[in-house]
């Protein structure tokens, strides 16, 4: 099966080593590095002299297998996936400072989910009976994860979600489930703002902190519709195009009352994942982008980029960034955005001819400008040679699908059970980009 497992930090150390067969060169890994930077290979799934390499690459670290046998690639990849899941459960939050403060933890689960490179138990309710090491806490649990979200009656910050599972009874003294609805766009529009292509890939994820294995009702929107149904979609109706569910999930009720019946694992898991292939209404767009390129004389040019939040002003994005780069024959560029803009920066890479317009806060129902001057050479084709303009934004408590939980009930027959249920929902961007 397997010969050797690393994980390595995003500069290419090794954090976590395991050679069960000694039938593969020590430095397999740097081999595998050289050939990652070099860009000669970009599959994760390749073979360099009789070695078969299988990564996965998760919040920039590298999880990686070699096997001078004929292993399924699926298996393995499927294996280092759930390798992943359980390293973040144990100790909170997947990071290269969290699995250096806890690589003894780590080694231990790797040692129950491997024996002499065969996949034994990768699952993070029946390895807590194994495991007996205690996770140490981490400086910074968000980093490389969703952001906090503001606190609302129904949400509470999402660190508390990356508690380490070990820990699930402590602390707060409670029983716990978050579910997260995440939104993630993909989309391209023309330069008079017509929507050229858009899609939703989204997913409902659950991370259980309850104890025992009580029965858990999600019910979703009551006028949702999938696509292929025989069920029309009406005004007002919620229509998803593609549908998959987790295995632990009973579908009897789905049909009928649009309820999710389950018993969750511990742990995080994604519950449901979900495809829009197609605009539905103008609605669903939350930002607006319209480039204007103007002449100023005949080496000077004008670009000026409007961006409108489409949404309620009672939402706001976070960590929007506006990225664009202006015609290679140019020499300098400058900015300006309005004096009243609080929170906005902008910066200039010549090497790439980038503009970076960053907005920590775009309150919904808002429209920001930035105007940028630059100078080209003669017989430029400005608008040919102008890139396009790409966003990246994120829109906490918000989705774009308007898939919602209406509810969620805990079925337990012990009356004193009474966990807590955190119910949150996320819009952020796959690709968001205008053509000029």
């Amino acid at each position: 099966m397997i010969s050797q497992l690393f994980i390595l930090a995003p500069n290419g150390h090794t954090i976590v080593h395991k050679d069960y067969r000694g039938e593969v060169p020590k430095e397999a890994s740097e081999t595998f590095l050289r050939k990652i930077v070099e860009k000669t290979e970009t599959s994760p799934i390749f073979t360099v002299d009789g070695v078969n390499y299988v990564c996965v690459r998760k919040n920039g670290l590298f999880f990686l297998c070699t096997s001078v046998y004929n292993v399924s690639p699926a298996f393995v990849i499927e294996l280092l996936t759930q390798l992943t899941k359980v390293c973040k459960d144990y100790i909170g939050v997947l990071s290269e400072e969290s699995l250096r403060k806890n690589f003894t933890l780590v080694y231990e689960l790797v040692d129950e989910i491997m024996d002499f490179g065969y996949a034994q138990c990768a699952s993070t309710a029946e390895l807590q009976a194994y495991v007996y090491n205690e996770p140490a806490a981490v400086s910074n649990p968000s980093q490389g994860r969703l952001p906090s979200f503001k606190s609302t009656p129904k949400t509470m910050s999402s660190k508390a979600v990356h508690k380490p599972i070990s820990l699930r009874d402590q602390g707060s003294g409670k029983n716990e489930i978050f579910v997260d609805v995440i939104d993630r766009i993909s989309a391209t529009f023309n330069a008079t703002g017509q929507v050229r292509t858009f899609s939703i890939d989204g997913s409902i994820q659950m991370k259980s902190y309850l104890t025992g294995s009580p029965e858990l009702q999600l019910a979703l929107n009551d006028e949702l519709v999938i696509a292929g149904s025989g069920v029309k979609a009406g005004y007002g109706m919620v229509e998803l195009d593609n549908v998959n569910f987790h295995e632990c999930v009973q579908l009897d009720k789905f049909e009928s009352q649009k309820m999710l019946v389950l018993e969750p694992p511990h742990g995080e898991f994604v519950l449901m994942n979900f495809h829009i292939g197609s605009l539905r209404h103008e609605g669903q767009i939350p930002f607006r982008v319209t480039p204007m390129l103007t002449a100023l004389t005949e080496y000077k040019q004008e670009f000026r980029l409007q961006v409108r939040a489409e949404f309620a002003d009672k939402y706001h994005g976070a960590n929007v960034k506006v990225q664009f780069t202006v015609p290679k024959s140019s020499t300098g560029a400058s900015c300006e955005i309005a004096a009243q803009a609080k929170g906005q920066t902008w910066e200039y890479d010549d090497a790439t001819k980038t503009i970076t317009w960053l907005i920590r806060k775009f309150v919904g129902n808002t429209t920001q400008t930035l105007a940028c001057k630059f100078v080209v050479g003669p017989g430029s084709n400005v608008k040919k040679e102008m890139g396009p303009v790409s966003m990246s934004f994120e829109i906490p408590m918000y989705n774009v699908s308007q898939l919602q939980v209406q509810h969620l009930k805990i079925i337990e027959r012990n009356k004193a059970y009474n966990p807590h249920r955190w119910v949150r929902c996320l819009t952020h961007t796959e690709s968001y980009v205008c053509r000029i």
